[in-house]
């Protein structure tokens, strides 16, 4: 293990004094004897160290000592992308707190010296790691003033370099701003350098976004394996937009959210139940395709934290919030309550099975949420959101639970069920205005999954089954949020005002995906039009 010794205690010239004066072992005079050579080995002059053994001091980039360079070198005898990095990014804000936040530093381990001197080491820039490292992270962050701050890290195995610029001066609460994503940046960071990469960005979005504009995040690792691949992650967000993307040796995913439109947000409990009802999508989904555990996770994470910190939704005003109408309640009670958005997880493609080529084991998930204001007035408004989601899906499953499946060449191994997965379901709800009235609600919802199974046994086909499945509901809603109810003739105000409000509580959870409706349909069988009714039952 090398010993790397403080900055202050590294003397040069000292250094260079010791390794031109070695120990040397003085040869006898003649005599009746014969003479004897004493040949110096590298050994004797390191003290019986053997040569390659022998490690040069680390050269610095710069002689300052600060938080930074400590946890470089603290983290630099770690070869691992999480080891390399852990604190550094944390300490480099820490910096921005204190008011330095341009900065550069940079070490490097020269090789081994086969010589007790070290002028070669001499020759070795430190400085030219930046931008250069096999695993690397970059920050961007741009503050309302218009002020961008870089952070860069950069590691290869015998260097480690840190740089931090700004492109002009920081206020005080620009500064504090910086300091505060530093536990979140240091946490990203961390969730790319784990064995299995997780997306931990929730901390970076918790930014300032009345004193920061945006925040920017590239990392990219390489994952040193047979063979050796590489992993990326792209990530950004300002106060509207955020959108996410990964891809690595497992697959890859994108994630986008336009949280622009502030009057179709609900509150934050509204959200937080839409999110639970995704993740549960989600697993679902992952559950019936056999998607990667890892990926799905990373999905998980990275749709929450796009979620969040997204701006409380403003009080009814006779000025609409940022969007095009200022809504109403009835309105808002077919929404999510969730920004727009987008996401997709494409699992890497496996032939598992070499007897046939054509089998494949693969999964693929999209599930999306778009919402359209239209209209020419306020009183003559149109409100209309869509929700989808699409899994394909197809892999391998034993004949045997518990026992590994290993398919060879050798029939005998070729006994097991090939699956293969089409999934779709969507949600359609709409509202209109006229002359300040509403004239339309409904809400349709559909889905339909598909499974093709073909079952094998010492490599003959044995069975080949297809099970579809399909949903359709539609719902006219106006007898719930219309201004005209039947039953309510004796009802007092407060009583027409709390049926109101349960009704539409219990719309705002019905409106929400269903990917796999279960009960749900169920439930909704007295609204089914006599047409759809079949098709609801299959």
């Amino acid at each position: 293990m090398t010993s790397i010794s403080p900055l202050s205690s590294w003397n040069s010239t000292a250094s260079r004094a010791s390794a031109a004066t070695p120990h040397r072992t003085q040869a006898p005079p003649p005599a009746a004897t014969p003479s004897t050579i004493v040949a110096l080995s590298p050994e004797s002059v390191n003290d019986g160290t053997p040569a390659a053994s022998v490690k040069p001091p680390m050269v610095w980039e710069s002689a300052t000592r600060d938080k930074v360079s400590e946890a470089m070198t603290k983290s630099f005898s770690s070869y691992a992308f999480g080891g390399r990095f852990s604190g550094l990014g944390a300490a480099m804000l820490g910096q921005a707190k204190l008011g330095n936040y341009n900065f550069s530093q940079a070490m490097r381990q020269p090789p081994p010296s086969t010589t007790p001197n070290i002028y070669a080491a001499s020759g070795i820039a430190p400085g030219s790691l930046h931008g250069n490292g096999e695993d690397r992270v970059a920050l961007s962050i741009t503050t309302r003033s218009g002020v961008e701050v870089k952070l860069s890290l950069d590691s290869q195995g015998d260097g480690l370099a840190v740089n931090m610029t700004t492109s002009g001066d920081l206020s005080d609460a620009e500064t504090s701003a910086l300091g505060e994503l530093a536990k979140g940046f240091q946490e990203a960071i961390d969730g790319m350098g784990q064995s299995t990469p997780k997306l931990k960005l929730e901390g970076l979005m918790q930014f300032d976004q009345k004193v920061l504009g945006s925040v920017q995040l590239h990392a990219q690792v390489k994952v040193r394996g047979e063979p050796e691949s590489i992993q990326t992650l792209d990530f950004q967000a300002d106060g509207a937009q955020r959108k996410v993307s990964f891809s690595g040796e497992a697959g890859s995913l994108d994630l986008k959210v336009d949280a622009s439109a502030l009057n179709t947000l609900g509150s934050r409990e509204r959200q937080a139940k839409a999110l639970d009802s995704y993740m549960k999508q989600f697993d679902q989904a992952a559950s019936r395709g056999h998607g990667d555990a890892g990926l799905m996770a990373m999905l998980k994470d990275g749709f929450t934290a796009l979620h969040s910190n997204t701006a409380a939704p403003q009080a009814a005003t006779d000025s609409p919030e940022t969007g095009k109408w200022r809504l109403a309640a009835e309105d808002k009670s077919i929404l999510t309550g969730l920004a727009d958005f987008s996401a997709s997880v494409s699992q890497a493609v496996k032939f598992s099975n070499p007897m046939r080529s054509t089998e494949k084991d693969g999964f693929n998930y999209e599930v999306s949420q778009k919402t359209e204001q239209t209209g020419a007035s306020q009183d003559a408004r149109s409100l209309r959101q869509q929700q989808q989601s699409k899994l394909s899906a197809s892999f391998h499953q034993t004949l045997v639970p518990g026992v590994p499946l290993r398919l060879t060449a050798n029939t005998e191994s070729q006994n097991y069920t090939y699956h293969q997965i089409e999934d779709t379901a969507s949600s359609d709800a709409q509202v209109a205005y006229k002359d300040g009235k509403m004239v339309k609600a409904s809400l349709r919802q559909e889905g339909s999954q598909s499974e093709h199974v073909m079952k094998y046994f010492l490599g003959k086909l044995e069975s080949d089954k297809s099970t579809p499945g399909n949903y359709s509901v539609l719902r006219d809603l106006l007898p719930v949020l219309g201004p005209y109810k039947t039953g309510e003739l004796g009802m007092t105000p407060e009583k027409k005002a709390e049926q109101r409000q349960q009704a539409m509580l219990t719309l705002s959870d019905e409106v929400l995906l269903q990917s796999y409706a279960g009960q749900t349909i169920s439930l909704w069988q007295a609204d089914l039009l006599p047409e759809e009714g079949a098709a609801a039952a299959v």
